[in-house]
């Protein structure tokens, strides 16, 4: 049995994804792991080897989950979606959209130039690379002077520039053209209130406005009120609304001074054009042969499943630039603002069409298929479904990969190790803090196990008659925190030191397959060892509070099977420390 997986269906699970972390129904956490080096048989390894291939077992999945040393939550601006980058500069070569290629999504049939506005190619001449760069922001598809036509997209803003454009891959959105929310029960007069739609898809910046609803009075909001944030179904505004509990309102537009009004202007004016869904181009597949040099006698007609009266109509003759020596040599370009070449009507609202090319002359098989504009998601962007060229970019362009980008704080984000490096980067989804999904998760959480102590004694004697730790002058934080550092007993207990809190007096710690599993004793002397080599003995000696050797970190518990881990990478060893942000950028592909 042959089957496909169409790009329509990777780039809704990759909406789906974003969605359920702008929408608040997930909490997703990039977890940090394995301070430990690649490679080796036993624990006295100390220098890493290239990192492996991740495998997609369930015993690797796990092992991944006790490397961990701490988590980061993904936040709404952390995620985007995101395609792959083709910059535009003279001499670069685009191919045009085309609806008949299953590889479209692997080329340059769009770019980006370098005032960050992204455009698709429409059309492009048989031959040539561009060398006049578009720059309209309309929702026309406009011909530049080398003989390329673009349909402009939509502009990177600078803020998701910095997150998400790499050499290799660039940010994408379809902005919320208009939406509805309807109010909760409970009035409200002031900036905040909640709504009962579970995704709304609410946009920080848009204009509101209100409209009766089903209960109460109608509301009351000043012109230009706009959204100032959105947390799950918290809407804040700009200014004092006052709104009843089943009001319907309406978020919408940006106002004219927002960067994101041009690209939100132009998808719905693309929505809007009589010629959306048309056929622009006819793709060049066989030339025939017979026919006159100067076009007359040839009719192209193009027929499929648009409306009556939105049906393509062309003439009774061809231009002449498409024929050469008796044969089609090019593409043809439809007519609308593509009048420069072929003043024919586009027509509108095709999903499929066909040309019949018939001749009053000799002229024979020539063969062109009409390429068919993308549909979008009807009703995703707007409440008026509709496509069309320009009207979602997130689809038109093969959104189904998806951009993470965290910033893990060497200070603000103590609760993950610092001075530490790691070497594997997962994704987390709901782990359970305290037994329970918090409804406000934690920015950051240390995923760590630890030991209790109280004090530290020097390995000439126990614990009994000897100088601590710190009276000999070694630091036991300082001694420790080398990722090559195993704290051991005779019992069988190993694990990689991590981190040293030396004012709670914890040493915290993972277990991998190398180190085994066996679980500390609170009797157990236990050796510090580096490289194989012992460096100290310490004796842990029980203070006078409860539990004060204890294996498990007190949030979270991965040996309850807590959280799904959804991806995992292995990368070299990447350096944290107090004095520095870490980017964690992750592409993932849908």
């Amino acid at each position: 049995m042959a089957a496909i997986i169409s790009g329509n269906f990777r780039s809704l699970n990759a909406a789906s994804f974003v969605e359920e972390i702008q929408g608040d129904r997930s909490n997703i956490y990039v977890g940090l792991g394995k301070s430990s080096p690649w490679g080796g048989t036993t624990t006295a390894n100390t220098s890493d080897e290239d990192a492996p291939t991740p495998t997609d077992t369930i015993d690797a999945i796990n092992e991944a989950r006790q490397q961990m040393i701490g988590m980061k939550l993904v936040t709404d601006n952390d995620i985007s979606h995101v395609v792959p980058r083709y910059d535009w500069f003279p001499g670069a070569q685009f191919v045009p959209w085309d609806s008949t290629d299953p590889a479209i999504y692997d080329k340059a049939f769009y770019c980006l130039t370098s005032d960050f506005k992204v455009y698709k190619c429409i059309f492009a001449p048989n031959a040539g690379g561009v060398s006049d760069v578009p720059t309209h922001i309309d929702e026309n598809i406009t011909a530049t002077t080398d003989g390329y036509h673009w349909k402009y997209m939509y502009t990177i803003l600078a803020a998701d520039s910095e997150k998400f454009l790499t050499n290799s891959y660039m940010p994408v959105k379809t902005l919320t053209e208009s939406t509805l929310g309807t109010v909760a029960a409970g009035a409200s007069n002031s900036t905040t209130f909640t709504i009962d739609n579970e995704n709304p898809r609410i946009t920080v910046g848009q204009v509101i406005t209100g409209t009766q609803g089903t209960a109460g009075s109608s509301p009351s909001i000043n012109a230009d009120t706009t959204v100032i944030s959105v947390s799950g179904k918290t809407v804040t505004t700009s200014s004092v609304v006052t709104v009843y509990d089943g009001n319907v309102i309406t978020f919408g537009g940006f106002l004219a001074t927002d960067p994101r009004f041009a690209q939100q202007s132009s998808q719905a004016a693309s929505r809007a054009l009589s010629t959306a869904g048309g056929i622009e181009r006819l793709k060049l597949i066989s030339g025939g042969s017979g026919y006159p040099n100067d076009g007359q006698g040839v009719t192209i007609s193009v027929t499929g499943d648009a409306p009556a009266g939105s049906e393509c109509v062309t003439p009774g003759n061809v231009l002449s630039s498409y024929i050469e020596g008796n044969s089609f040599i090019s593409d043809i370009i439809i007519g609308g603002s593509l009048a420069t070449d072929q003043a024919d009507d586009v027509g509108a609202d095709f999903s499929v069409a066909q040309t019949t090319i018939s001749h009053s002359g000799t002229g024979t098989g020539a063969e062109y298929i009409p390429i068919v504009s993308p549909r979008g998601r009807p009703g995703f962007s707007s409440v008026v479904a509709g496509g069309g060229h320009g009207c979602d970019p997130v689809f038109e362009l093969g959104g189904f990969y998806v951009g993470i980008n965290v910033q893990i704080s060497g200070s603000a984000d103590s609760e993950i190790a610092n001075s530490q490096d790691f070497r594997q980067i997962s994704l987390i989804r709901n782990p359970l803090i305290s037994g329970n999904i918090p409804t406000s998760p934690a920015s950051a959480i240390n995923t760590l196990k630890y030991i209790s102590y109280d004090t530290v004694h020097t390995n000439n004697g126990g614990a009994s008659g000897n100088t601590n730790y710190a009276a000999k002058g070694i630091s036991l934080a300082l001694a420790v925190q080398a990722n090559d550092h195993v704290i051991e007993t005779t019992s069988g207990f190993k694990g990689y030191i991590v981190n040293v809190d030396t004012t709670n007096k914890r040493i915290y710690y993972f277990q991998n397959d190398l180190t085994g599993y066996v679980k500390p004793l609170a009797t157990d002397d236990m050796v510090i060892k580096t490289g194989g080599q012992e460096q100290d003995a310490f004796a842990i000696t029980a203070g006078a509070g409860a539990d004060d050797i204890a294996v498990n970190n007190p949030e979270l518990n991965f040996n309850s099977g807590s959280g799904e881990m959804l991806f995992l990478e292995n990368r070299d060893p990447i350096q944290r420390s107090t004095s520095q942000i870490e980017d964690v950028k992750l592409i993932i592909e849908f």
